[in-house]
């Protein structure tokens, strides 16, 4: 299994690009198993990973799916993209942005994806870059079998944004859940799971 990355790096990054990183210290073990779980990954036959910033999702698809699951992974910022492709070789890491995601999912043959495991920073994006991501996800999403799971901080999502992100995620998606609330991330945390 790959190696965490050093907590510097992750709050040097958020410094650095606001836009990008959305939290100041990296997600929970906790958070990464309940989002794993959430997106179906088990029992997904292709599996996209949208920001994985330090690869602590990336580690627990990589434990959870099956050997013979297609998985990518797509991160902008290239720090963390270079040093997931350092910590796991054999994963294809795209350093790209979201709003081209029907374009590399196809270049990588993936056809329509049954898993999405999203940490992209969504509160930090203006209105017109999280449609054209979430639009770019319901594309490429399987009609009947495919899960996009993201998550969002308990109490800020409340908040205006959050708000904001929950009604454009319910008007593009017929089926909108949340999970339980994760306690043991900082801050606590849940995981949005919407279907086609």
């Amino acid at each position: 299994m790959a190696a965490a990355f050093h907590p510097i790096t992750f709050l040097r990054e958020f410094f650095r690009s606001t836009e990008m990183v959305g939290a100041v210290c990296p997600s929970s073990p906790y958070l990464a198993r309940l989002i794993v779980e959430s997106a179906n990954v088990r029992s997904a036959s292709s599996i996209v990973e949208l920001g994985p910033g330090d690869g602590i999702f990336t580690r627990h698809i990589l434990e959870a799916k099956s050997k013979d699951a297609q998985f990518i992974a797509v991160e902008k910022n290239p720090v963390f993209a270079e040093k997931l492709k350092t910590h796991s070789p054999h994963l294809p890491v795209i350093e790209g942005c979201a709003t081209k995601l029907t374009d590399i999912v196809r270049e990588h043959n993936l056809g329509t994806v049954q898993s999405i495991v999203c940490g992209l920073p969504w509160a930090a994006f203006p209105f017109d870059l999280q449609t054209a991501i979430l639009q770019e996800i319901n594309a490429i999403l399987c009609e009947k079998t495919g899960v996009f799971a993201t998550f969002a901080y308990f109490g800020p999502h409340w908040m205006p944004k959050g708000n904001a992100f929950r009604t454009r995620l319910k008007t593009l998606f017929s089926d909108v859940r949340t999970s339980r609330i994760e306690l043991r991330n900082v801050p606590p945390a849940f995981v949005y799971i919407a279907r086609k």
